[in-house]
């Protein structure tokens, strides 16, 4: 069995796949100026080639994008707009490996660089290959649309690689038909069977031995050497801003925030080496964590049907009296006085 077994922890996703969904949202005639309403970040921003975004805000965008869309198949129709060079060195090396077995174990490798919640195992039985995804974090509402874009952008990836796909080729999803499958089964162009015990594209083991019609091991070569730079570089501290680092990593923790010593123990970094790098920033690790209770206290009393004492119990206060306290240092209105103006 081939894993996708890095550990990825806090990466981030290219901001290109965000545009990819704003520009579909486009393509129905929906609102997807929306979609990024009060993230901080705008379409253009995102086009930036080395532009990422944190898990959190990608699953928020997510979120927002099963909801506009409905019961309409998000997750085809975004796998139906992705190409494999979207997927930046990943899809690269795939391209040009010099056979399916060796791209689809790139793609397993360095998942992680383009899709950190995810990962495949490569499992063979009876003389198929079972290409499995399994989330790493819940995913929430949007866990359908991400698992079924994937799958599809799998079967399309292996498409492209080999000019056509091998014959038998299917797509096992755990759980029940949807309604609007009759709607895009032609499409999708890939049989689907559900009500199956994985999440998987299935395919003959004897596909895996073709030569992609790319294949260039030079051009292999440099796009593995930069999927290994990329890993690098997010794992080196001195290339990376250890308060960035920190405060991605709490934007993807629910309450109660990891203490000093937890965070440190994630990033494979001492405490005192990550209250130094901090220090020499100008911040505590208590400041951080504050920038980010108050970003949640923001996104939770939004809701109104959240009560302020729910919001309070939800970000790990025993009181309503000692959130409220802390919600007037942080904004200077108490949590009452911030949703009459807001």
């Amino acid at each position: 069995m081939v894993s996708s077994g890095r550990p990825w922890g806090n990466t981030g996703v290219p901001g290109i796949y965000v545009v990819l969904l704003y520009d579909l949202l486009v393509s129905l005639k929906l609102d997807a100026p929306a979609l990024l309403a009060g993230l901080g970040v705008s379409r253009d921003e995102l086009l930036a080639v080395d532009r990422r975004v944190s898990m959190s805000l990608a699953q928020t965008v997510a979120e927002r994008g099963v909801e506009m869309v409905g019961d309409r198949g998000l997750g085809f129709r975004y796998a139906r707009a992705m190409s494999i060079t979207l997927h930046g060195p990943v899809g690269l090396l795939a391209l040009s490996s010099a056979s399916a077995q060796d791209a689809l174990e790139a793609a397993c490798r360095f998942l992680g660089l383009r899709a950190p919640f995810l990962e495949i195992h490569q499992v063979r039985r009876d003389g198929w290959a079972h290409l499995q995804l399994r989330s790493t974090r819940p995913l929430g509402i949007a866990h359908d649309f991400i698992i079924e874009a994937m799958l599809v952008g799998l079967a399309f990836m292996v498409e492209q690689l080999l000019e056509a796909l091998p014959e038998g080729t299917l797509i096992h999803r755990q759980g029940a038909a949807p309604a609007w499958l009759s709607a895009l089964k032609k499409d999708v162009g890939v049989p689907v069977l559900f009500d199956q015990s994985e999440d998987a594209l299935v395919f003959p083991v004897s596909a895996l031995a073709a030569r992609p019609r790319l294949a260039d091991p030079q051009v292999a070569a440099i796009a593995r050497e930069q999927c290994e730079m990329q890993f690098r570089q997010w794992r080196t501290e001195e290339e990376g801003v250890m308060a960035e680092r920190i405060r991605s990593a709490l934007q993807d923790h629910q309450a109660p925030l990891p203490s000093l010593e937890a965070m440190a123990d994630r990033l494979a970094v001492s405490a005192r080496t990550l209250k130094r790098h901090l220090q020499q920033a100008g911040l505590s690790y208590r400041q951080l964590q504050d920038e980010e209770r108050y970003r949640q206290a923001e996104r939770l009393l939004a809701n109104p049907e959240n009560s302020i004492s729910e919001v309070a119990y939800s970000l790990g206060y025993s009181d309503v009296a000692n959130f409220s306290k802390a919600f007037k240092r942080w904004s200077g209105l108490t949590p009452k006085g911030y949703r009459e103006q807001h």
